[in-house]
């Protein structure tokens, strides 16, 4: 089996996921989802069982991944999969403009008399969009590897746990 390949890609001001995997030798295909928020809106696979003798088979089914992922990009791009977004999500893909942006507070002419900082940063701040800070351009595997290692290192920095035993009596 070898690893496939997840990119994000933006459409239509919406933001879309294509994975393409293989499931290897005893499952010989290739196979890639088009995704939004967890719905699977498109799906191609294709057969390699003609290649198993090969013996350039891994380049031949990385190739054939490669292939078949930057294909659905561009379907997703072109607008291709525009009729299978709507009939399963219904006008989500209806706009090619991006939402508008949240109206920003006016600054005040004459500055204000000196208050507490963090009165003043929060009053002053711009209005944060839903998910910003939160919401990452990074596959999802690269998130959750980033968070394992994370949580791996916390864990080897606390003290270690007594374990519990009990005396023999």
């Amino acid at each position: 089996m070898i690893t496939g390949f997840n990119t994000n890609v933006r459409h239509r001001g919406r933001m879309f996921h294509v994975q393409t995997e293989d499931s290897g030798r005893e499952h010989p295909h290739v196979i890639s989802h088009v995704y939004f928020r967890g719905t699977i809106l498109a799906s191609e696979k294709r057969e390699y069982a003609e290649l198993l003798g090969r013996p350039d088979l891994t380049s031949q089914v990385r190739r054939l991944m490669d292939e078949q992922h930057r294909a659905m990009v561009e379907q997703l791009k072109a607008g291709e999969l525009d009729a299978a977004i709507a009939a399963r999500l219904g006008d989500v893909a209806e706009t090619s403009a991006p939402p508008p942006a949240a109206p920003q507070p006016a600054a005040p002419a004459q500055p204000a008399p000196a208050a507490d900082p963090a009165v003043e940063a929060a009053v002053t701040a711009r209005p944060r969009a839903f998910g910003e800070g939160i919401v990452s351009e990074k596959p999802l595997d690269e998130v959750i590897l980033d968070y394992l290692v994370e949580k791996a290192r916390s864990r080897s920095t606390e003290p270690a746990a007594r374990p519990n035993r009990r005396t023999p009596e």
